[in-house]
């Protein structure tokens, strides 16, 4: 199969990694507190590591201070708009450890990408906390690499969904999507999990690589043809009369920009509709396929898709 050792590293160790919040952040030998201010209250150490809104109102102002008091950092709300939530929380893989704190504006605080949720994520330096940019909103959460630590962004294309890695530069204090994913990790969409036999049929051209101007072959896609993605690939599996098509991997042009409805500085990272690929193996050839007529052209149906 046509991944490199990156992506296939990529693929098999995207877990999630545990986060952990309390009262007090222990990091790089130093210990740091969430203070925060309540509309018309001083401000105050949460004895929690999480500050709400209440029945008095949301969150005017949040710091983070060390163990003497100093504070490391802080944030107001936008006027007019105070936080409803704010938690400290830190997570460590691999030798690397990033403290961060989630905010947001909205009622509800679930798990996945949520545009209102922006995070701000610092390096635990052993003197003191250095802020990583830009803040984020919009990522899944964070991806257990042999490295270290990466963010992840999962997204709906329709026919597909795929996930990007976001590195934390530490040369630089920067947050970059990772360089050189040749290819990401693709995955069904929700609720279609299942592969069977496809109706589609028909010519397609299948590329030798993720470009419009690559080497291109003309393969037939037989009625009745098996779809299966990568995650249910099994060595040991009888094999299926008829034609399989293998759906290996996902590639689109991304990149971080301003995000909509968001404080200046605050990005997201964001894909290209108009230039989706996929990976495929089928009839002993390996190559991508892009447009929504080659993803039904192989049995994929869309859906709601992200953009």
């Amino acid at each position: 199969m046509a991944f490199t050792s990156f992506v296939l590293l990529t693929l098999l160790s995207q877990v999630p990694v545990q986060a952990s919040s309390g009262a007090m952040v222990r990091a790089s030998g130093h210990t740091y507190g969430l203070f925060c201010s309540q509309e018309g209250e001083l401000i105050r150490a949460s004895e929690t590591g999480l500050c709400e809104k209440t029945e008095s109102g949301g969150v005017q102002r949040f710091e983070i201070r060390d163990e003497t008091g100093e504070v490391q950092f802080f944030q107001d709300a936008p006027a007019g708009s105070p936080f409803s939530y704010v938690g400290i929380f830190s997570v460590e893989n691999a030798g690397r450890e990033i403290l961060y704190v989630d905010t947001s504006h909205d009622e509800i605080h679930g798990s996945g990408p949520n545009p209102t949720h922006l995070i701000y994520y610092f390096d635990p330096t052993p003197s003191g906390l250095v802020a990583f940019n830009p803040p984020m909103v919009g990522v899944d959460g964070f991806a257990h690499l042999s490295t270290g630590i990466a963010l992840s962004r999962t997204f709906n294309a329709g026919f597909f969904q795929f996930s990007v890695l976001l590195d934390f530069n530490v040369a630089n204090h920067h947050i970059e999507i990772m360089p050189d994913q040749i290819a990401f990790p693709a995955f069904p969409p929700p609720g279609r999990q299942k592969s069977g036999p496809s109706p589609a049929a028909g010519e397609i051209k299948i590329y030798s690589s993720h470009e419009s101007g690559a080497p291109k072959t003309d393969i037939k896609i037989a009625p009745g043809h098996v779809v299966k993605w990568w995650q249910s690939l099994d060595p040991g599996e009888k094999l299926v009369a008829g034609q399989v098509v293998k759906i290996l991997a996902a590639w689109a042009p991304t990149s971080l920009k301003p995000a909509d409805n968001a404080p200046e500085g605050v990005r997201m990272v964001y894909y290209d509709w108009n230039n989706l690929w996929l990976q495929i193996q089928v009839d002993d050839h390996t190559g991508w396929i892009k447009g929504t007529s080659g993803f039904r052209m192989i049995g994929l149906e869309m859906a709601n898709a992200q953009r």
